[in-house]
């Protein structure tokens, strides 16, 4: 569709940025989650570092979405979605001519740029070993859809998200803060990075078709939809078996079981029923369902920061 100028405004460009859906917010987690464990373990907090981290976290997950809906847009995928839910097939806002294709790219290499600049002045203040992660993480936010690397083409995008919704983040912070890695950072990583790895399951199944055809060659579309959602389910349960045993090893207090309640809520509301094929691919169906995988991550997150904050305080 023909772009059209006037309709470039704010309202688009947040859109763009998925900041009504929150997504962006993601990237977060794990820095907030990581103070608290760097506090409870080593009894330190850094405000200055731990806000520089966060806001470059953030930048580069801006500059993900953003190079990410521009290269679908170039393929053509996001045109030939046909399964339409609010959490999947992008934010149509290139589709519909609203922003310029070419200035959302460039502005995801501001982004990333400003992102860069931030890892290099907290590498400064701290250890230059945070450059490693924030290398790692500029390479899998640029390279999950743009040439040369498309890992979300190659079967390697998933990773790539599990990676950066917790190893590389947490990481990134302990060289920055404690000054060396510790062994207590893998389980929570782990629980964050699975469930970010469940929801781009779960949001891969409604593009399932359009994915195919422009050779997006993700885990859904080389395993299929109904395996897709089976190792969806998978993952869900893994994210909650790594929380179990970091809390079984100590690694995270015994109030952060809180998380498991959001869960459970779901289980007795019916949410873990397996559909039959044809409902995986009706959006009726598949909305619930990728709304459910985000607010698992989402809602669950915010019960296990509130079980660690009450334990600092009893």
């Amino acid at each position: 569709m023909k772009y059209i100028e006037k309709s470039e405004d704010l309202i688009n460009w947040m859109k763009v940025m998925r900041m009504s859906q929150g997504f962006f917010f993601i990237s977060a987690m794990p820095v907030l989650l990581g103070s608290l464990l760097i506090y409870q373990h080593h009894q330190i907090f850094n405000p200055l570092l731990t806000l520089l981290i966060l806001i470059g976290c953030l930048l580069f997950h801006l500059g993900a979405d953003m190079i990410n809906e521009y290269y679908d847009h170039i393929s053509g995928n996001d045109a030939l979605v046909e399964i339409h839910t609010p959490f999947s097939g992008g934010t149509r806002v290139l589709e519909e001519g609203k922003l310029a294709p070419k200035r959302v790219l460039k502005m995801s290499y501001l982004f990333f740029t400003i992102a860069l600049i931030g890892s290099i002045i907290i590498a400064y203040l701290s250890k230059k070993e945070v450059l490693i992660f924030a290398t790692l993480g500029l390479i899998s936010c640029w390279g999950y859809s743009a040439p040369p690397l498309k890992f979300a083409h190659r079967g390697l995008g998933e990773i790539i998200i599990f990676l950066n919704n917790g190893l590389f983040i947490m990481s990134a912070m302990y060289y920055a803060i404690v000054g060396e890695l510790h062994k207590e950072i893998i389980l929570p990583s782990f629980f964050l990075g699975f469930l970010g790895f469940a929801i781009i399951l779960m949001n891969e199944i409604p593009d399932y078709t359009a994915d195919k055809k422009v050779q997006k060659n993700n885990l859904v579309v080389r395993l299929g939809i109904e395996a897709g959602f089976t190792l969806h389910r998978i993952v869900t349960l893994l994210a909650f078996s790594s929380l179990l045993i970091a809390v079984f090893l100590k690694h995270l207090p015994p109030l952060c079981l809180l998380s498991c309640l959001f869960p459970l809520f779901l289980y007795f509301k019916g949410h873990y029923k397996t559909p039959n094929s044809q409902d995986l691919q009706n959006s009726a169906t598949l909305t619930p369902l990728c709304k459910g995988a985000i607010e698992t991550k989402f809602k669950s997150w915010c019960l296990l920061m509130a079980g660690f904050i009450i334990n600092l305080y009893i």
